[in-house]
């Protein structure tokens, strides 16, 4: 049996780990003889390395890579001419450019919907089976976190898309826990609907992410603060930063917090520090994962941020919350997390209000105040949230029920 995979940011190990769900997948396919292969663009925003060459076997995966304009930018407009150009290079690519074997199934993964859709184009020329994966909602996500108007050209053709690929896909499938819901509130006609958690590989994690020297600087950091928190993932205006940032000017003096990351918001955030004259906010910019665990190894809680918006209620999958959770580390919960993530199973949660500081600053004091068997209850936590929702093991087994 033939698989192809097309993601226009697929994990890549050693390159773009941030994410490895299919990365994952395709090694599920390989235990069971299956011949599984990966398309993804040669530039990943999550790394700074640009792949150079048009195929790659890595871990005995193959990775065929395409072209893509690379835009520094962010911004909805930017995130639009990426996805357009990586479509259509894609589009050039199974048609014209290379000679692919004749796949049993395609399975293609927003959220890029262009990319699905000539995925689907490719998959009626071939005689395959269909698979959609939904890994982030579009257009819906845009029209709340942008402001897109749903009357905008671009949401109306991202929907017409979005309505075009769930009627004829084969399968439908997504790693958001409440995602049959969003089918349901909106009416969309399927054929076949599987929920796929989101996972970790602890064994790959435990093999491939080894401890790291910490540069001078980020080792001054836990030589000069009892406790650290760290937040890593975006820097943006969106989660709430400046609400942390203001708060922490009340939290005991031997805590401090790390911004890890880059985002629009991460200039402003240095000059709220300065502004509020903070000698307790470092900022770290995005590193490797080995780094990233090394860094998460010697905090003392990790924050998870999102905006109490709707549009949550149909499920939560955020990666820095697993990356957290593998770390073992207490967490400050912001927002919708303890209602639509697997962070809802935790007995002893630490939330606070995302638009309050002085909610948020006294949870970073009752964190920072956790004695020795409170830490090792929340370590005894993750671990069983770990082996309960987001284990490998859990992985396979939905895909055994689907092939």
């Amino acid at each position: 049996m033939k698989i192809l995979i097309v993601n226009h940011f697929a994990g890549i190990p050693k390159y773009a780990d941030f994410s490895l769900r299919h990365y994952y997948f395709a090694k599920y396919f390989s235990e069971k003889n299956f011949d599984c292969s990966i398309i993804t663009s040669k530039q990943n925003y999550q790394s700074t390395k640009k792949i150079d060459s048009d195929s790659k076997i890595i871990n005995n995966i193959e990775y065929f890579f395409v072209d893509e304009p690379v835009i520094k930018s962010k911004s909805l407009l930017s995130k639009s001419l990426r996805m357009f150009g990586f479509a259509f290079n894609l589009f050039r690519f199974l048609f014209f450019k290379k000679k692919l074997p004749n796949a049993d199934y395609i399975l293609a993964s927003s959220p890029d919907l262009f990319t699905c859709f000539i995925s689907y184009i490719y998959s009626v020329k071939t005689s395959s089976k269909f698979i959609l994966e939904i890994r982030d909602i579009w257009p819906l996500t845009q029209v709340t976190v942008h402001n897109l108007s749903r009357l905008n050209v671009l949401a109306i053709i991202l929907r017409a898309i979005e309505l075009f690929l769930h009627k004829k896909s084969d399968l439908v499938i997504s790693n958001l826990p409440n995602y049959e819901r969003y089918l349901a509130d909106h009416k969309i006609k399927f054929k076949r609907y599987e929920y796929i958690p989101q996972v970790i590989d602890i064994n790959y994690y435990d093999k491939n992410y080894n401890t790291v020297k910490l540069d001078e600087s980020h080792l001054n950091i836990f030589k000069s603060f009892k406790k650290v928190g760290i937040y890593a993932g975006t820097i943006g205006h969106y989660y709430g930063l400046d609400n942390i940032i203001r708060s922490l000017k009340f939290v005991k003096k031997d805590t401090a917090v790390i911004l890890m990351g880059e985002g629009d918001f991460k200039e402003k955030a240095i000059q709220l520090k300065n502004d509020y004259g903070l000698q307790n906010l470092f900022f770290i910019d995005v590193k490797n994962k080995s780094y990233l665990f090394s860094i998460l190894k010697k905090c003392s809680f990790g924050i998870v941020s999102f905006p109490e918006k709707d549009f949550y209620k149909y499920g939560i999958a955020s990666l820095k919350m697993f990356d957290y959770l593998y770390a073992q580390i207490p967490l400050l919960i912001l927002g919708p997390f303890d209602k639509f993530s697997i962070l809802k199973n935790l007995k002893n949660k630490y939330t606070a209000n995302l638009n309050d500081d002085k909610s948020i600053f006294k949870t970073i004091n009752s964190l920072a105040s956790l004695n020795f068997n409170e830490i090792n209850d929340c370590k005894l936590e993750s671990n069983k949230l770990i082996n309960d929702y987001a284990s490998i093991g859990l992985m396979k087994n939905h895909l055994d029920r689907i092939f």
